[in-house]
């Protein structure tokens, strides 16, 4: 005898995104910790200070730009398409819009011209300007995204209507007390199989051709005057920098969802589990809330992005009298 049993997942999902709040708590105390404030005088470096209220502008417009789209995305999304797939796209096009408000900014950016001219001989290389934390903290959120889409791709079954990859399927034998030896079939869904892992991999690729054309774009932006040259490479190292957490966001806010519809399917599924299927549900279990979170948090961060304090006050002259009633010498 064989039965077939078709459930579904999805409402298990909401508790892996719940568990992910105190990681986005967790995210936003540390960049508020780690915030950097860099002060200057009020007539110092005016060039790499406009440049740098640019380009932050523009990148605050392309934030908000992305997250209207992604929440239109997660509102309305199921009315287009009820199954998802516009809906798991919400994270790309957050990322997308923040990417693009950096690429515009930097673009657009230009020193005030003075009477003053100069000019510098110089190769300006993208590798002494990327962080080396951040970048690993991407390069190993795309390995994971990549190995759970391809997993899902792999394990992936049509559902029951046919449509292939979105259901998680197994058959077993197993011995009932009133029916004997009994085969037994199961299904999961939604299983990010290649109904979804396509057009994420998709929206994937075409966001990392704007995280190339960004960091192109902060790499080939103009210098401005010579005695700002150092603080202007330290917008650059920030901008590298908003550009990986950018992408990073997009990576763990796809990752989290993905990985919580992977430990829903396995572990409510009626045949017994193998070593693997439980390894691999236990580790989508832990990554679904921690790739949430930390999405989260890291956004938060970016909102927080290092910034430039202009010093109201000018500084003191010698001979002028310090707050203290000792002469500035």
């Amino acid at each position: 005898m064989y039965q077939f049993i078709d459930t579904r997942s999805g409402g298990t999902t909401v508790g892996f995104l719940l568990l992910a709040v105190p990681f986005g708590v967790i995210g936003l105390v540390v960049a508020l910790l780690r915030r950097v404030v860099v002060t200057v005088g009020l007539n110092e470096q005016a060039g790499a200070v406009a440049i740098a209220r640019h380009t932050r502008g523009w990148r605050v417009v392309g934030l908000l730009l992305g997250l209207v789209v992604a929440v239109l995305l997660l509102v309305l999304g199921e009315r287009v398409d009820a199954l998802g797939r516009l809906t798991a796209l919400a994270p790309t096009a957050l990322g997308a819009g923040i990417l693009l408000g950096t690429i515009a900014g930097e673009l657009t950016a230009r020193a005030p011209v003075g009477i003053r001219r100069s000019a510098t001989m110089e190769r300006r290389r993208l590798g002494a300007l990327v962080p080396r934390g951040r970048a690993a903290v991407l390069g190993t959120a795309t390995a994971l995204l990549v190995a759970v889409l391809a997993l899902g791709a792999a394990w992936g079954s049509p559902d029951d209507l046919g449509r292939a990859g979105r259901a998680y399927s197994r058959t077993c034998e197993v011995v009932l007390p009133d029916l004997g030896r009994t085969t037994l079939g199961s299904s999961r869904g939604p299983w990010p199989g290649s109904f979804y892992a396509v057009p994420l991999g998709v929206a994937l690729v075409v966001l990392a051709l704007l995280v190339v054309l960004a960091l192109r774009a902060v790499v080939a932006r103009p210098r401005p005057e010579l005695d700002s040259h150092g603080l202007d490479t330290t917008l650059r190292r920030w901008s590298v920098g908003n550009v990986l957490i950018a992408a990073t966001v997009t990576v763990l806010g796809t990752l989290g969802p993905v990985a919580g519809l992977v430990a829903s399917a396995l572990s409510g599924n009626q045949c017994p589990s193998t070593a693997l299927e439980s390894a691999v549900a236990w580790g989508a279990a832990v990554v679904a809330p921690v790739a949430t979170g930390a999405a989260l948090g890291m956004l938060a961060g970016l909102v927080l992005t290092p910034t430039i304090r202009v010093d109201d006050l000018p500084r003191p002259l010698p001979g002028d009298t310090a707050p203290v009633g000792a002469p500035v010498r």
